[in-house]
Formats: structure tokens, sequence, C-alpha cells
């Protein structure tokens, strides 16, 4: 009788290591993918929350003679998140998802060159372009605070330059961008090399009012 040999089939090395290469591929496209979903998710809760900001502004311009609220300057001693706490849902937390282990308990500072010296707020028909103009936004994450200090010397906000704003501002909160809420009340995701050019423009009227 005949013996019939009998061959096993193999992977040869190189086979093997191209399936590696293969489901390495596949694995990180899929972490950088799951990243990237939840990335987003944080930033679309946190734009939420500055949208409750902005509707609440409008109902404290709207109910107060068309003023702003108040920034805690020398002479005022309320955050402007006391001042809207009557606008605001119960569940607005003030601080951004993104950031957890930020040193200040409030993570969104206000422009204060929407107020006096005082720290009273500014009125809203002052304001020539609302649309365009920053009310709120993350603060950096070295800081605390409810205020950015944009104002300076009354007048000095209008020189404030791209490094001294992402000194104060967490730019790249998430990613490479960070939410704003406008004088209009309306929200923005801003990626940090849009917002320069609005900072440095003639006449800006994105921190000046």
């Amino acid at each position: 009788m005949k013996r019939h040999s009998i061959k096993h089939s193999a992977f040869t090395l190189v086979e093997l290591l191209v399936v590696a290469t293969i489901i390495a591929t596949l694995t990180t496209l899929g972490l950088a993918a799951t990243r990237g979903a939840t990335e987003k998710t944080k930033t679309t809760r946190c734009l939420n929350d500055l949208r409750q900001v902005g509707v609440a502004v409008q109902l404290y311009v709207g109910e107060n003679s068309g003023r702003f609220p108040n920034t805690s300057h020398q002479g005022v001693a309320a955050s402007w998140t006391n001042t809207l706490a009557d606008f605001l849902k119960t569940n607005f937390l003030g601080c951004c998802c993104a950031v957890p282990k930020h040193r200040s308990k409030l993570t969104y500072a206000w422009n204060d060159s929407l107020a006096d010296a005082q720290g009273y707020g500014v009125m809203a028909s002052s304001v020539r372009a609302p649309s365009r103009t920053m009310v709120v936004t993350e603060l950096a994450t070295n800081l605390t605070g409810e205020h950015f200090h944009f104002a300076g010397n009354r007048g000095g906000a209008s020189r404030i330059t791209p490094n001294q704003f992402r000194a104060e501002v967490n730019v790249t909160c998430h990613g490479s961008s960070a939410n704003y809420v406008f004088a209009d009340g309306h929200v923005e995701n801003l990626r940090w090399t849009d917002v320069q050019p609005r900072l440095t423009q003639p006449e800006s009227s994105f921190l000046v009012p």
C-alpha cells in the first residue's frame, strides 16, 4: 500500500507580520475614532452649557433696561454667575467637562470689557457688533477667577495681543479650538487660528464693545 503524505498548511512569518500589522492599524484607527467621538461629545456638552449663558444674558439684558451683567471689579461684589443665577438653568455647573482637573471651580470667564471701571455692565446699545463681540469663553487652566483682565486701563483692550489673549483663555480647550458666547447670545466653537485674526484686525470689536 502506498502511503499518502499529508501536508499541513501554515502561515509564513511574512503572512503573520502582515496580519499583525493590519490588526494594529485597525486597532489604532478604532481608538482614534473613539477618542474623536468622545472629544466631540465634550465639545457639544460645553456648547450646550454656554448656550444657557447666552440665553441668560439676553434675558437679563431684556429685564434690566438693556444693561449687561456686572463684573466683580471694585465697587461691585456680585459675580456674573450670581447676577444671572435666576436666568440660568439649575443644571448649569459653570465648568467645562473637557478640563476636569482645572484649578478653578468656574472654568468660564467674562469679558471685563463689557463693564465699566467699577464693574457695572455696559449698555447693550453701546455694543457696535453684538454678533462679533465675545462675552464668555474658557478660562486658562492655570488661572482662577470669574472674569478676564482685558480692559486694563479702560481702552487697553483694543491692544490685547494674541499672546496676551492666550495667556488668559484656554484657546485649545477642545483640541485646537474653544467655545465662545457672543453678545447677541449665539455660541461658536472657534479654532485658535480663526480667533487670532479677530484680535489683530483694525478696530476689532471681538473684545472691545
